[in-house]
């Protein structure tokens, strides 16, 4: 059997059993609030969980900061790519909540790895089900 048969085979199947999927664009960016054809739906797959991505504010500040320091990604903080901006928000959130310092992180995995690789010590418990998210597990595997 030739790949294309054996490809149109699979999704015969998939049609069949009620399993063939197709994808379908969104209108509304990724917020909240999610809109598929003339119907609205509450997005549970999302990242943004307090709406804060359709907040005009949100948006405001965004368009200020493009405009201030351009786009793009840059370099990872440890290179380049720690701005004022980035200082600013730290020493604010350390304000804000009661500490001296605050550390910026560039995503939840680096938190879960830097963190448990300097509190945890040998002979240290870590204790953590199976709903604890895949990168957290792994920090503590790895500590």
């Amino acid at each position: 059997m030739s790949w294309p048969q054996r490809i149109e085979q699979a999704l015969a199947e998939r049609r069949l059993n009620a399993a063939y999927r197709r994808r379908q664009a969104t209108e509304g960016g990724n917020g909240r609030q999610i809109r598929l054809g003339d119907r609205l739906y509450l997005n549970f797959s999302g990242n943004d969980y307090l709406g804060l991505s359709q907040d005009a504010r949100v948006i405001a500040a965004w368009q200020q900061g493009a405009q201030r320091y351009g786009i793009g990604s840059g370099g990872s903080g440890h290179v380049t790519g720690f701005s004022a901006a980035h200082q600013a928000l730290e020493e604010q959130l350390a304000t804000w909540l009661g500490y001296p310092r605050a550390l910026l992180f560039i995503s939840g995995y680096a938190a879960n790895q830097a963190v448990l690789a300097a509190l945890m010590q040998k002979g240290d418990r870590i204790l953590a089900d199976r709903l604890s998210h895949a990168s957290l597990l792994e920090a503590a595997a790895q500590s």
